[in-house]
Formats: C-alpha cells, sequence, structure tokens
C-alpha cells in the first residue's frame, strides 16, 4: 500500500513532521486551511505516524458543528483509493443511521482502506461498527488564536491585532465568510468581533445584557440549593475529578407559572459560574427553519442549538443551555393521534438523544405546562424535575431592592416586606421586576424622589370598591378564616386587596391529604361555605361572591359522591359534575349534603361571630394579614400578675392592630 504522504497535495495535515512547531497553515483557499489546522491540532501523534506508515486505521472524528463535517472531511479525502472518508451530519435521515453503512465500512478495512468518520454527533450519525472498532476518536475544536493568527498572516494583509476574539460561538462558514480578499487583518477581526456579538445577542434570546439577570441571592431558596449543587458538579467536572456522567444534575426541568423565574434561574446560574448561556424555544426554532413546519428543518435547528451550546462549552469548560417552551420541543406522545405520533416522534427522539449527549452543557429546560412534556424526557438520567412556586414576600423583597438600586433605601425591610405581601402569595417575580419600573417611573414623572407609597400603588393599587362592597369582602375572607381555624389548619394569608374579579382570598398552609375520606371531604366543603354563611350571619345576606365557592364545593361534592364512591352508591360515573344535569340521583344527594354542610357553616359562624367581625375590622384597616396577624388577634389578653382589682370587671380588651408604617395607605 502506498502511504498517503505520497498522494497528490504537498500540504496534508498528515503529512506534517511530528516535531513540527512551525504554525504554518495549508496552502489554498481560507476554508481549506482552517479545516486543515484545526483537524491537524485534534490528531494525536502517534496516530499521525501509522497514517504515514500506511497502516489501516480507523478515525472517528467529532466536529464543532454540522456545517464543520464537509470542510474536514474534504481535508482527509485525498484518494479514495487508499482512504474512505464518511460525513454525516443528519441532513439525511434514512442514510445518516448508525445502522447504515455498516457493511461498506467492514469491507473497507478489511481491503486495506482506512476509514475516518466526520461528524458533529458520532454516536448518532456514523456507522455503529466504525464507532466501535475506531482506533482513535478525536474532537475538533474551534480556531484557538494560534489559529487564527496563522490564519491571517496567509490571508489577510497588514499588522495583526494583539487581541483576537473568541470565536467558539461562530459557524465555519462565518469564519470563512469574514476573510475577503485583500482585506487587512484588523478588517477580519473586525468582522469577526461584528458577527460574534450579533450571534451571541441573537443566541442568548431575551436576556442580553448581563446586568439584568440578579444574583443567586435573589433566588428562592430551593432553587438557591439547586444552583449551588449544579455548581459544585461543575466545578468538579472542569477540575478534572468527576465525568461528566458523575455529575448529579446535569439537566434540570423547571415546572411553574410563568413568571415564576424558570429563566431568569438559567441566566443567574450561568453568572455565578461564569459560563456562556444560550437561550432557545421551540418557537424561535420554528421561525429559523425557514420552511416552516418541514421535519427536516425543525430537527436542524434543534441540533444546531445544541451543537452551539457544546461548542460554548468546548470553549469555556461548561455551559448553561436553556430550552424554554420545553412542552413545544418535546411533546407527550401519549397525548397524541397517530398523525401527529408520526410527525414528532422523530424530533421527541432526537430530542431525547441530544438530552444525553451534552458533556459540559447543563440544560436547563423551561414549562408552563410540564405535564405535557413527554414523559421519556424526565426519566432518570434525562432531566431532573423541580416545581417552581412562587417565591415568599422575602424572595421578592430582596428583588425589588436589587432592581431598585438605591430606591428606597431608606425604607426599612420590614416595611418592604409588608408591602409586598400586600400582593399576595402568587406574586411571581416578574411582578417585582414590574413593580420596580412603576416605581421608578412615578418617582422620575414626579421629578423626586422615589417613596413607599409609589410601591404600594404599584402593589396594591387604589380600591375603588364602596365600602359596602369591601365590608362583604371582609367578612366573607374572616369567615373562611374562622373555619380554617376550626379544622387545625394553619392560616397562611388573608387578604380582600382585588386581583381580577376575585374581590380577597384566603389561603391555608400546608398540603390536603392525598388520598381524602368521606369526612376529609364534608370537612372541605364547609370551608367553602364558611364564607357564605358569615355574610349571612353578620350582614344579614348572603352575596353573589361566594359563586366561586359554591361551583368548587358542588364539584367536589359530585367527584366524591358520583366517582370516588363517598356516598351512598358505589357507581362511577366518568364526569359527575355533568352528569348533574340528568342524574337526578345524584343531583339530590348533592343538594343535600350542600344543605347539610352549609347548616354546619352556619353554626360555626353563630358561635364565633366575634371572633369574624375582630378579623373583618382588621382586613378592612389593614387589606393583608398574615397567618401570624389572625392569631395574634384571637389570642387571649395576657393576665395580670395581680389578677382583677376588686369590684372591677374582668373586661376583655381588644388587640391592638400594628400594621406596617406605611403612609398614604389606600383605603
Amino acid at each position: 500500500m502506498s502511504r498517503l504522504s505520497h498522494l497528490k497535495g504537498n500540504d496534508d495535515v498528515f503529512d506534517r513532521p511530528d516535531d513540527d512547531d512551525d504554525d504554518t497553515v495549508a496552502s489554498g483557499g481560507v476554508g481549506d486551511a482552517l479545516a486543515w489546522a484545526c483537524l491537524g491540532a485534534a490528531l494525536p501523534v502517534d496516530m499521525r505516524r501509522r497514517i504515514r506508515r500506511g497502516d489501516t486505521v480507523a478515525v472517528v472524528v467529532q466536529a464543532p458543528g454540522a456545517d464543520w463535517c464537509g470542510p474536514l472531511a474534504r481535508a482527509v479525502r485525498k484518494d479514495p483509493h487508499q482512504v474512505v472518508c464518511l460525513s454525516r451530519d443528519g441532513s439525511s435521515r434514512r442514510d445518516h443511521d448508525p445502522a447504515h453503512g455498516n457493511d461498506g465500512v467492514a469491507a473497507d478495512l478489511a481491503g486495506g482502506r482506512s476509514v475516518v468518520g466526520v461528524s458533529q454527533n458520532p454516536q448518532r450519525f456514523l456507522p455503529s461498527t466504525l464507532v466501535a472498532v475506531a482506533d482513535a476518536q478525536v474532537r475538533v475544536r474551534a480556531p484557538d488564536a494560534k489559529t487564527l493568527r496563522s490564519l491571517l498572516r496567509k490571508h489577510a494583509n497588514g499588522r495583526i491585532p494583539d487581541a483576537l476574539p473568541d470565536v467558539s460561538t461562530l459557524g465555519f462558514h462565518e469564519i470563512v465568510a469574514c476573510f475577503r480578499s485583500g482585506a487587512a487583518a484588523r478588517d477580519v477581526v473586525a468582522n469577526l468581533v461584528r458577527i460574534a456579538d450579533a450571534k451571541k445577542a441573537v443566541t442568548v434570546g431575551a436576556i442580553r445584557d448581563a446586568d439584568d439577570v440578579p444574583p443567586l441571592d435573589c433566588l428562592p431558596a430551593d432553587l438557591r440549593w439547586l444552583a449551588r449543587d449544579i455548581a459544585s458538579g461543575v466545578a468538579d467536572y472542569r477540575a478534572g475529578r468527576i465525568r461528566w456522567r458523575d455529575v448529579r444534575t446535569p439537566g434540570v426541568l423547571l415546572a411553574g407559572p410563568p413568571g415564576a423565574g424558570k429563566t431568569t434561574f438559567a441566566a443567574a446560574l450561568a453568572k455565578g459560574m461564569d459560563v456562556p448561556l444560550i437561550v432557545d424555544s421551540c418557537g424561535r426554532m420554528f421561525a429559523r427553519g425557514g420552511d416552516a413546519g418541514h421535519l427536516g428543518t425543525i430537527a436542524r435547528a434543534m441540533q444546531d442549538v445544541f451543537d452551539a451550546a457544546r461548542a460554548a462549552a468546548s470553549a469555556a469548560g461548561a455551559c448553561v443551555l436553556c430550552i424554554d417552551e420545553c412542552e413545544a420541543a418535546c411533546p407527550d406522545r401519549s397525548s397524541m393521534d397517530r398523525r401527529g405520533r408520526d410527525f414528532w416522534t422523530p424530533v421527541v427522539t432526537l430530542v431525547l438523544t441530544l438530552l444525553e449527549d451534552h458533556d459540559g452543557v447543563i440544560v436547563v429546560a423551561a414549562s408552563n405546562c410540564a405535564d405535557a412534556v413527554d414523559a421519556a424526557a424526565v426519566r432518570p438520567g434525562r432531566l431532573t424535575r423541580v416545581d417552581v412556586a412562587p417565591p415568599g414576600a422575602d424572595t421578592l423583597a430582596r428583588i425589588l431592592r436589587w432592581r431598585l438600586g438605591d430606591a428606597l433605601s431608606g425604607v426599612s425591610d420590614a416595611d418592604l416586606v409588608a408591602t409586598v405581601r400586600l400582593a399576595g402569595p402568587g406574586a411571581t417575580p416578574a411582578q417585582a421586576a414590574h413593580w420596580a419600573r412603576d416605581v421608578l417611573h412615578a418617582a422620575r414623572s414626579a421629578r423626586r424622589d422615589a417613596g413607599l407609597d409609589d410601591l404600594l400603588r404599584a402593589v396594591a393599587p387604589p380600591d375603588h370598591r364602596s365600602p359596602a362592597d369591601r365590608r362583604v369582602a371582609a367578612v366573607h375572607e374572616a369567615g373562611h378564616c374562622v373555619a380554617y381555624l376550626d379544622a387545625g389548619l394553619t392560616i397562611a394569608s388573608t387578604s380582600i386587596v382585588a386581583r381580577g374579579d376575585a374581590g380577597g382570598e384566603t389561603r391555608a398552609a400546608g398540603r390536603p391529604p392525598m388520598f381524602p375520606t368521606r369526612a376529609d371531604l364534608d370537612a372541605g366543603v364547609a370551608l367553602l361555605l364558611a364564607g357564605r354563611a358569615a355574610e349571612e350571619i353578620v350582614l344579614g345576606a348572603a352575596s353573589t361572591g361566594a359563586v366561586v365557592d359554591l361551583a368548587m364545593a358542588t364539584r367536589a361534592l359530585a367527584d366524591g359522591l358520583g366517582a370516588c364512591g363517598l356516598g351512598d352508591t358505589l357507581l362511577h360515573r366518568s364526569d359527575p359534575a355533568r352528569a348533574l344535569a340528568f342524574d337526578h340521583a345524584l343531583r339530590a344527594a348533592v343538594e343535600a349534603d350542600l344543605a347539610r354542610l352549609h347548616a354546619r357553616a352556619l353554626d360555626l359562624i353563630r358561635r364565633r361571630r366575634a371572633d369574624v367581625e375582630h378579623i373583618a375590622d382588621a382586613l378592612l384597616a389593614r387589606r393583608f394579614l398574615t397567618g401570624d396577624d389572625v392569631a395574634a388577634l384571637l389570642a387571649p389578653p395576657p393576665v395580670r400578675s395581680g389578677g382583677p382589682r376588686s369590684g372591677t370587671k374582668d373586661a376583655r380588651p381588644g388587640p391592638k392592630i400594628r400594621g406596617p408604617k406605611i403612609r398614604g395607605r389606600n383605603s
């Protein structure tokens, strides 16, 4: 067999002497020179020796991205009679498959021809036989400063700038396109910098400014713990103490409502670890696909974003890839019809494969509808699901402090937290950012410093309801509070701050039983009916404000009696709430239980009417109460050490209501 060094071309990468420290690049075009230089830097010295001797070898070359596969293949495809080069970038669903071409690989190696396979994902696209028997598997890196300087000396004019940009996020053709014919070296470098900056702005999506990313201290406690766990594993990996597969949390699926801080977590994590951040979504992948909805373009867009993340991780040691709207990129196939499954299965399979092959890339998937994500994506080894709930008032106050800077610096932390609590337990970091903008805008418009009143108006806008309507809301929520306490539950908060159609809200701490009994069902329905009962006892008549409570109580009883076997019959109905329209027996049973439990709620409110009025008065004055506030209102007065004086009544003084020190209270 003739040696590869005898083939045509006097600047083959396999021809270089082992001790060649000269950084000259191959002659020819910029593309060929770039491919040859990067491939030569990746190939081990002993492998180049074996190839020069004419040994029959099998080599797997992992490219930085799909657009590198063709140029790298041309760098080794000198003589098809002596070396066979396979280039697979996934563009052909049938041909670029590990099961395709194995017979050809075996025949070529047995016939004395070396086989080199090039792919950005060898395990997924190259013949499985080649990957299994490869004498060497090398990873080609993006050009470093030394390679760029060599290209500039060969293909540009003038003095080369001392500082050269990081081009690890650029594609092969983007780098080559920066070298214009006859251009000065400084102009080529300027082109590289401009394209890298522009691509970075597109790559990171909505999070473009690192200054707009909060520190990890602004995250809720559970997310701070998660960030520390991920950062610890990545640090051990970068230090070489563990392999990537030993990192405990290489990928997470953050599930939660919009604005809860899922994408912000990814940005804060990347900032805290000082690694690149790439943010993408299925919507943007579709938009970039060109041929909208075409399966191949969607798959290529997904492959490209993972390739970009791997390239960034290769250059920086690690990278955070945030995939927003994950339910659209990896939808649940079990909920689809046959046509939908036929279309999405190849895409979902690609995503699942990519989630198993991302060394150095921390995948943070985010979804508002996590139950719609394919179950295979959240199995062990891929994504760990983490439910993200709206943070508490303390976390929101820290976010506000960070966003407002020096504004409101004179406001105490206690007053800031008390004001934030007026938003209720469902407030999100996105709302906190909106409040901060409103506060700063109000101060600029009035040409003065921001004050606590500005924040109060942003968090809890003025209540324009009539005094009678506010009284109804306060009594209604007070009734719920008393019912919660009588049932032995802990109140989280109660509020009469209007939110949309809701005139108020009372929440209990803890979780309901997973498997409720009939007693649990009755207790829950009585809690729902307590607000209406309080209106009837304290105000003399019920209002329409209990419509949501009535709907929930009716649905709960219908499900319990008609589907769960908690009534007089074991007959199961698939949709008992809808069956109420025609199932007269079920309807009568539900109506009878509603009346019975409503009478139970009325009896409770009659016995504890004074407590209901105490809580209602406090709500009218302060609009929001914590569970501790409610407990303090109903606590017995302290007993004096000397006991009551002779001849005087042992009267029970009313508790003193202390609210946040807020000027300009909106009432």
